[in-house]
């Protein structure tokens, strides 16, 4: 069994990180397989122990130390965990991976890359204060260090920045062309930007974010049925979740099963 521990980010990186998670514990003979669903955001995450097997439907490969996330459109990934595991997990906010490190974030998404070859020293810096760092908060501490210094380069936020959290806070329930005139943007710019920035463009975007949150609230109240979480995340019909289900967890609600808690970016 693992234990998951999760804490916010400080006050002054919050418009950057939402906060931090870790799995920790020891899954002895052959372990468990966790499918991932669709994510909306971004995440670095550094084993300071077995790192996690991944298979994208190549078979599973052992993931490097450190690994960055971008956000994820699909399930196309299933973990393995198994062995001594404390695994840590910094969780962007959107745009949040852009700001920090200037990343195409087109280009990131539905990917995993190793931090070190996609940061190059100042991700191992990074990876190299976390797995030295003693606990749980100890890594927090680590981490925030970092953060603080990086931050100091970041780009500003601006209006898509801010689009994106707008789009995060109301479960996607929002329409596009207000938030473009929102950032001062055309509806063609805006959708340029949000997805160079982002990763996915805004209406992908405000779906994962919906289906995203119904499924934080399963993970929560697991017993909670699945028509009633639609009706309160704003599911149309039956056959409107459905689609998102396929979409985004490859199976009918009925038939998903996630045996630990998914991180959620």
């Amino acid at each position: 069994m693992l234990a998951c521990r999760r804490r916010p980010a400080a006050p002054h990186l919050r418009s950057l990180v939402r906060g931090y998670q870790e799995r920790t514990g020891v899954l002895s003979g052959q372990g468990v397989v966790t499918p991932l669903t669709a994510r909306p955001n971004a995440f670095i995450e550094i084993y300071a122990a077995t790192p996690y097997w991944a298979d994208i439907g190549t078979g599973f490969a052992a993931a490097p130390e450190a690994v960055i996330v971008g956000p994820q459109t699909h399930r196309h990934t299933d973990l393995l965990m198994r062995g001594e595991i404390c695994a840590f997990n910094i969780q962007f906010q959107a745009g949040g991976l852009n700001r920090l490190l200037d990343l195409p974030m087109e280009e990131m998404s539905d990917a995993a890359h190793a931090a070190d070859q996609v940061g190059g020293a100042r991700l191992a810096t990074l990876r190299a204060m976390v797995q030295a760092a003693s606990g749980f908060e100890g890594r927090v501490s680590a981490a925030e260090a970092w953060l603080s210094d990086q931050m100091q380069t970041a780009r500003p936020r601006d209006g898509v920045d801010q689009a994106a959290d707008i789009l995060r806070r109301m479960r996607g329930q929002v329409r596009i062309h207000a938030l473009a005139e929102r950032a001062g943007l055309g509806e063609r710019q805006f959708h340029r930007r949000f997805t160079a920035q982002v990763g996915v463009s805004p209406k992908l975007y405000a779906r994962i974010v919906r289906f995203d949150a119904m499924m934080a609230e399963r993970d929560r109240s697991p017993s909670r049925q699945w028509a009633a979480l639609a009706q309160d995340y704003g599911y149309f019909d039956q056959s409107h979740l459905q689609r998102d289900f396929h979409a985004f967890a490859g199976t009918a609600p009925g038939g998903f099963a996630s045996p630990l808690p998914i991180i959620r970016a």
